[in-house]
Protein backbone atom coordinates (compact mmCIF):
# COMPACT_ATOMS: atom_id res chain seq x y z
CA UNK A 1 0.00 0.00 0.00
CA UNK A 2 1.24 3.45 -0.55
CA UNK A 3 1.38 6.11 1.76
CA UNK A 4 0.10 9.33 0.53
CA UNK A 5 1.58 10.94 3.68
CA UNK A 6 4.85 11.07 3.07
CA UNK A 7 5.67 14.33 1.01
CA UNK A 8 7.89 13.83 -1.96
CA UNK A 9 11.05 15.47 -2.63
CA UNK A 10 11.83 16.73 -6.28
CA UNK A 11 15.65 17.83 -7.03
CA UNK A 12 15.77 19.38 -10.18
CA UNK A 13 19.55 20.27 -10.73
CA UNK A 14 20.60 22.56 -13.54
CA UNK A 15 23.62 22.40 -15.18
CA UNK A 16 25.83 25.58 -14.32
CA UNK A 17 26.68 27.89 -16.79
CA UNK A 18 29.57 26.75 -18.42
CA UNK A 19 32.14 29.60 -19.22
CA UNK A 20 34.88 28.77 -21.13
CA UNK A 21 38.38 29.74 -19.79
CA UNK A 22 41.77 30.26 -21.54
CA UNK A 23 42.25 26.80 -20.90
CA UNK A 24 39.28 25.32 -22.68
CA UNK A 25 40.63 28.05 -25.83
CA UNK A 26 43.29 26.67 -25.94
CA UNK A 27 42.15 22.87 -25.61
CA UNK A 28 40.37 23.77 -28.87
CA UNK A 29 43.46 25.28 -30.29
CA UNK A 30 45.63 22.09 -29.88
CA UNK A 31 43.03 20.21 -31.54
CA UNK A 32 43.00 22.14 -34.39
CA UNK A 33 46.78 22.00 -34.69
CA UNK A 34 46.65 18.38 -34.02
CA UNK A 35 44.62 18.08 -37.41
CA UNK A 36 47.39 20.22 -39.03
CA UNK A 37 44.51 22.97 -39.87
CA UNK A 38 46.33 25.69 -38.85
CA UNK A 39 44.03 28.33 -41.00
CA UNK A 40 40.90 27.17 -38.73
CA UNK A 41 43.89 27.24 -35.91
CA UNK A 42 44.36 31.02 -37.06
CA UNK A 43 40.79 31.44 -37.05
CA UNK A 44 40.37 30.25 -33.27
CA UNK A 45 43.15 31.87 -32.00
CA UNK A 46 41.67 35.75 -32.72
CA UNK A 47 38.66 34.76 -31.91
CA UNK A 48 40.35 33.74 -28.21
CA UNK A 49 41.57 37.56 -28.26
CA UNK A 50 38.24 38.93 -29.94
CA UNK A 51 36.45 37.07 -26.30
CA UNK A 52 39.09 39.28 -24.28
CA UNK A 53 41.54 36.80 -23.33
CA UNK A 54 45.38 37.33 -23.30
CA UNK A 55 47.29 34.88 -25.23
CA UNK A 56 50.18 33.03 -23.10
CA UNK A 57 53.23 30.88 -23.81
CA UNK A 58 51.02 27.98 -23.61
CA UNK A 59 48.74 29.34 -26.42
CA UNK A 60 51.72 30.51 -28.41
CA UNK A 61 53.68 27.54 -27.96
CA UNK A 62 50.89 25.71 -29.52
CA UNK A 63 50.81 27.42 -32.41
CA UNK A 64 54.35 27.47 -32.98
CA UNK A 65 54.75 23.45 -32.42
CA UNK A 66 51.31 23.96 -35.74
CA UNK A 67 53.36 25.84 -37.91
CA UNK A 68 56.72 23.60 -36.86
CA UNK A 69 54.42 20.49 -38.04
CA UNK A 70 53.61 22.11 -41.45
CA UNK A 71 57.19 22.80 -42.19
CA UNK A 72 56.12 26.78 -42.08
CA UNK A 73 59.32 28.48 -40.65
CA UNK A 74 58.12 31.98 -42.13
CA UNK A 75 54.87 31.48 -39.69
CA UNK A 76 57.03 29.91 -36.89
CA UNK A 77 58.83 32.92 -36.51
CA UNK A 78 56.38 35.18 -37.21
CA UNK A 79 54.26 33.59 -34.03
CA UNK A 80 57.47 33.82 -32.10
CA UNK A 81 58.21 37.72 -32.41
CA UNK A 82 54.64 38.21 -31.58
CA UNK A 83 54.59 35.86 -28.64
CA UNK A 84 57.75 38.01 -27.81
CA UNK A 85 55.94 41.54 -28.64
CA UNK A 86 53.84 40.76 -26.37
CA UNK A 87 55.70 39.90 -23.62
CA UNK A 88 55.72 36.71 -23.28
CA UNK A 89 59.12 34.38 -22.37
CA UNK A 90 59.56 31.74 -24.22
CA UNK A 91 60.02 27.94 -22.28
CA UNK A 92 62.44 24.88 -23.30
CA UNK A 93 59.48 23.32 -25.17
CA UNK A 94 58.87 26.28 -27.21
CA UNK A 95 62.75 26.76 -27.87
CA UNK A 96 63.24 22.96 -28.75
CA UNK A 97 60.48 23.10 -31.20
CA UNK A 98 61.93 25.75 -33.44
CA UNK A 99 65.37 24.21 -33.29
CA UNK A 100 63.31 21.06 -34.25
CA UNK A 101 61.85 22.73 -36.99
CA UNK A 102 64.85 23.83 -38.32
CA UNK A 103 66.67 20.93 -37.64
CA UNK A 104 64.08 19.22 -40.13
CA UNK A 105 64.84 21.78 -42.71
CA UNK A 106 68.40 20.81 -42.48
CA UNK A 107 69.69 23.85 -41.23
CA UNK A 108 72.49 23.24 -38.69
CA UNK A 109 73.87 26.41 -38.15
CA UNK A 110 70.21 28.07 -37.35
CA UNK A 111 69.75 24.54 -35.01
CA UNK A 112 72.77 25.72 -33.75
CA UNK A 113 71.51 29.06 -32.81
CA UNK A 114 68.61 28.43 -31.23
CA UNK A 115 70.49 25.85 -28.84
CA UNK A 116 72.40 28.36 -27.67
CA UNK A 117 69.55 31.01 -27.63
CA UNK A 118 68.60 28.57 -24.29
CA UNK A 119 71.74 28.91 -22.31
CA UNK A 120 70.44 32.72 -22.98
CA UNK A 121 67.15 32.39 -21.30
CA UNK A 122 68.36 30.72 -18.71
CA UNK A 123 66.95 27.58 -19.80
CA UNK A 124 68.72 24.12 -20.06
CA UNK A 125 68.20 22.15 -23.05
CA UNK A 126 66.88 18.82 -22.90
CA UNK A 127 67.44 15.93 -24.18
CA UNK A 128 65.55 16.35 -27.58
CA UNK A 129 67.20 19.54 -28.04
CA UNK A 130 70.96 17.10 -28.03
CA UNK A 131 69.26 14.83 -29.94
CA UNK A 132 68.62 17.07 -32.82
CA UNK A 133 71.98 18.53 -33.15
CA UNK A 134 73.64 15.09 -32.75
CA UNK A 135 71.45 13.90 -35.94
CA UNK A 136 72.33 17.15 -37.26
CA UNK A 137 75.87 16.90 -37.43
CA UNK A 138 77.62 15.66 -40.51
CA UNK A 139 80.87 16.85 -40.98
CA UNK A 140 83.58 16.61 -38.94
CA UNK A 141 83.63 20.47 -37.36
CA UNK A 142 80.00 20.20 -37.11
CA UNK A 143 80.10 16.86 -34.71
CA UNK A 144 83.03 18.71 -32.60
CA UNK A 145 80.98 21.92 -32.40
CA UNK A 146 78.03 20.02 -30.94
CA UNK A 147 80.02 18.15 -28.53
CA UNK A 148 81.86 20.99 -26.89
CA UNK A 149 78.10 22.95 -26.72
CA UNK A 150 76.66 19.23 -25.33
CA UNK A 151 79.82 19.39 -22.83
CA UNK A 152 79.76 23.31 -21.78
CA UNK A 153 76.45 22.44 -20.76
CA UNK A 154 76.62 20.16 -19.16
CA UNK A 155 79.38 21.82 -16.99
CA UNK A 156 77.52 24.83 -16.60
CA UNK A 157 75.97 24.65 -13.00
CA UNK A 158 72.35 23.33 -13.34
CA UNK A 159 69.94 26.03 -15.42
CA UNK A 160 66.82 26.97 -13.87
CA UNK A 161 64.00 25.10 -15.90
CA UNK A 162 61.22 27.31 -16.16
CA UNK A 163 58.66 25.04 -16.65
CA UNK A 164 55.99 23.52 -14.72
CA UNK A 165 53.18 21.28 -14.68
CA UNK A 166 53.23 18.52 -17.78
CA UNK A 167 50.30 17.55 -19.50
CA UNK A 168 50.04 15.05 -22.21
CA UNK A 169 48.49 16.15 -25.17
CA UNK A 170 48.36 13.12 -27.84
CA UNK A 171 49.10 9.69 -27.45
CA UNK A 172 49.75 9.54 -30.98
CA UNK A 173 52.81 11.84 -31.03
CA UNK A 174 56.66 11.26 -30.51
CA UNK A 175 57.07 14.06 -27.85
CA UNK A 176 53.78 13.74 -26.28
CA UNK A 177 54.11 16.41 -23.87
CA UNK A 178 53.71 20.38 -23.63
CA UNK A 179 54.73 22.29 -20.35
CA UNK A 180 52.73 24.79 -18.58
CA UNK A 181 54.42 27.61 -16.57
CA UNK A 182 53.41 27.97 -12.86
CA UNK A 183 50.95 30.74 -13.44
CA UNK A 184 49.16 28.76 -16.19
CA UNK A 185 48.91 26.04 -13.60
CA UNK A 186 47.78 28.19 -10.81
CA UNK A 187 44.90 28.94 -13.26
CA UNK A 188 43.78 25.10 -13.54
CA UNK A 189 44.02 24.70 -9.25
CA UNK A 190 41.20 27.53 -9.13
CA UNK A 191 39.24 26.23 -11.39
CA UNK A 192 39.56 22.44 -10.62
CA UNK A 193 36.42 20.64 -9.05
CA UNK A 194 36.26 18.04 -6.57
CA UNK A 195 34.04 15.03 -8.92
CA UNK A 196 32.49 12.55 -6.41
Amino acid sequence: MHNTNHSSRIIVLFPRRYFPDLCSYTTMLSAYVNASDMEAAEKFFKRLIQDGFEPNVVTYGTLIKGYAKINNLEMVMKKYEEMLDRGIKANQTILTTIMDAYGKSGDFDSAVHWFKEMESNGISPDKKAKNVLLSLAKADHEREEVNELIVHFSETKSLPNVNGVVRFVDEDEEDNYEYFDDELAKTYDEHAEEVS
